[in-house]
């Protein structure tokens, strides 16, 4: 099970929102489930703007909240297609100790065709 984190930049700034999940959809045996915050209305990762160069408590606090979130799907996996927030997830569930796994868009559709 797997669920979707959206970039501010691309989601926010760019109005995509359906073509990853479109990508995400057509992975066999894949099963989406949304967080409560997606689309429009998905809190940041934490990581916007290099947060961590100025402030690295509040953005670790805000990725923990968002990977939290995450957890609560109950989805093993979390994925998203911006490399920064893939990054900054990733720091929050080592820190947290989550039984998460934060993945790019682009390596889960890599390793669906490995399979």
């Amino acid at each position: 099970t797997v669920t979707y984190h959206d970039p501010c930049d691309l989601g926010r700034n760019s109005g995509i929102y359906d073509e990853p999940r479109e990508i995400l959809q057509a992975i066999e045996g894949l099963s989406l489930v949304e967080m409560t915050h997606c689309r429009e209305m998905a809190d940041c990762c934490g990581g916007g703007g290099n947060l961590a160069a100025v402030d690295k408590d509040l953005s670790q606090a805000i990725a923990v909240k968002r990977v939290r979130e995450a957890v609560a799907t109950g989805a093993t996996i979390l994925t998203s297609a911006c490399q920064q927030c893939v990054q900054t997830l990733q720091m929050a569930v080592r820190q947290e100790k989550l039984p998460l796994e934060v993945l790019d868009v682009t390596e889960l559709l890599w390793r669906s065709l490995e399979e």
